[in-house]
């Protein structure tokens, strides 16, 4: 995890939780959670902060709970179901203690950059888009195949390291600490959180309603245009499955429910095309023919597109 902002004042708390846990830096909540819940998640006494477990030797992420008051059974709850979930690309929870004098919840320090700032920098070819998206499509369908949605997953849960992928924060626990409760379909609620990010990694801004550090989608008539209309150079069937997703349909087959794993499915059936050599031939001797699909793929290459496997995709509207 990257911090933007630390206090780096003495702690009004004790430097170490559990004989085991030392804090080092506070970290800016607006680094960890955007819109409005960071204030009152502050306002009502948590707090987040960089630590190393000691008798491991790593860093580890600390969940500061308020002193002396009962822990939430809705937080609670969240914890439980999160550490029943195991996939690499979530972070993991390490350990809790809500009988000490001053609870607190042990996570996993994910390295890298979250999305938010990844797309200030720069803004990741659209291949690229779409495999971080399809990873973190992949991991919330582990999650929600065990029952555990995120409900609030915002350009500041998902992380990229060059070096070791993608990490989602917070699942259950941002929105247990939030207040955020479970809508009608949790799921869907999470795949078009997925679907906004990778709206917002193809064109550099936030289709969403909800308040990020990226400059809000333009719009016209109302409605948010596609990613092609704001960014040259999106391709058309991700385009497609972008706009598709942000309307709650599944890439594809419409006509199913969205969930990640058909976001995934799809996102996946998107590839490069191949840069292998066509033959070369022995002097006198004719080269082979090619097949039909050979050679709109060695066409694509020319127009420098993207290949598709997915049929049943209908253009962008």
């Amino acid at each position: 995890m990257t911090v933007v902002e630390a206090d780096r004042s003495p702690s009004p708390v004790e430097t170490r939780l559990g004989g085991r846990f030392r804090l080092d830096e506070r970290i800016s909540v607006g680094d960890h959670i955007s819109g409005t819940c960071g204030a009152t998640w502050e306002a009502g006494g948590l707090s987040l902060w960089k630590a190393t477990d000691e008798l491991l030797s790593r860093p580890v992420t600390i969940y500061l709970l308020p002193a002396g008051g009962p822990v939430a059974p809705d937080l609670v709850a969240a914890v439980l179901a999160a550490a029943k979930v195991s996939d690499p690309r979530l972070a993991t929870i390490y350990d809790t203690d809500f009988g000490a004098e001053r609870p607190y919840i042990v996570s996993e320090w994910a390295t890298g950059t979250n999305l938010e700032d990844l797309v200030h920098s720069g803004l990741p070819s659209p291949a690229l888009a779409a495999a971080m998206i399809a990873d973190a499509a992949d991991a919330l369908a582990v999650a929600h195949q065990a029952g555990r949605p995120h409900l609030r997953l915002t350009p500041r849960a998902l992380r990229w390291d060059n070096s070791t992928g993608l990490k989602i924060t917070g699942l259950g626990l941002d929105a247990a600490l939030c207040g955020t409760r479970p809508g009608e379909d949790p799921v869907l609620a999470d795949t078009q959180a997925l679907a906004r990010m990778l709206y917002a990694l193809l064109t550099g801004c936030w289709p969403g309603e909800d308040a990020t550090g990226l400059p809000p989608a333009p719009r016209y008539k109302g409605r948010v245009c596609t990613p092609r209309q704001v960014r040259a150079g999106v391709p058309a069937i991700l385009d497609a499955i972008t706009n598709q997703a942000l309307r709650g349909q599944a890439p594809d087959a419409p006509a199913r429910p969205l969930t990640p794993a058909a976001l995934a499915m799809a996102l996946r059936g998107v590839r490069r095309p191949s840069h292998a050599a066509r033959p070369w031939a022995e002097p006198g001797q004719a080269l082979p023919r090619e097949s039909v699909s050979r050679r709109r793929a060695r066409h694509a290459r020319a127009r420098g597109g993207l290949l598709h496997h997915t049929t049943l995709l209908r253009s962008a509207v």
